[in-house]
């Protein structure tokens, strides 16, 4: 009767188990398909509208190239303050994640996450504080450096916007450039 019992409770355990598993992997094929949609947007320049798609990946499937990406995301669109907050998060892990991007000549390249998030907080903590450069030719303040057009557009601030909101502000990115 015991053993009946151990039998019974483990082929419970493995149909639970089972009828979980399509669950877990339809978040995951959603998840990265969320994530190639926002990398796909913000490569032709939609920034507002990839990293709302970005955002819903990173529920969906939260790894660290998610979290990247999103971080990214906050700071092509002037979003300074929420991209830091992830980017000191990413920066904090004791051992990066290798991570690969494209490159604008059609290749790509290998980088250290965490190397990388506390090189972007550089720059960040550089554009907040409006440093100057040196006067032998350089920029003489962050305004007069090139900036991204999404992250003029839609003004300065700390907020979350909706899809339609999104569309709109990279519409107007477009116009803009």
């Amino acid at each position: 009767m015991g053993n009946s019992k151990a039998i019974l409770i483990t082929a419970a355990i493995g149909m639970f188990a089972i009828s979980g598993a399509p669950t877990a992997s339809a978040q995951v094929t959603e998840g990265q398909l969320a994530a190639d949609q926002a990398r796909d947007e913000m490569a032709r320049g939609n920034n507002w509208v990839g990293t709302n798609l970005q955002k819903r990946a990173t529920t969906l499937e939260p790894t660290v190239e998610n979290y990247f990406a999103l971080a990214t995301g906050y700071q092509r669109t002037d979003r300074l303050n929420t991209a830091k907050t992830y980017y000191q998060r990413l920066s904090a892990t004791p051992e990066g994640v290798q991570l690969t991007a494209p490159r604008y000549d059609g290749g790509t390249r290998t980088f250290d996450s965490a190397f990388e998030a506390a090189d972007r907080l550089l720059y960040i903590d550089w554009l907040q504080n409006k440093a100057v450069r040196s006067n032998d030719g350089g920029a003489i303040s962050a305004e007069a450096a090139a900036t991204n057009v999404s992250a003029t557009v839609g003004g300065a601030g700390e907020y979350e916007v909706t899809d339609e909101q999104a569309r709109a502000l990279d519409r107007q990115a477009r116009r803009a450039r």
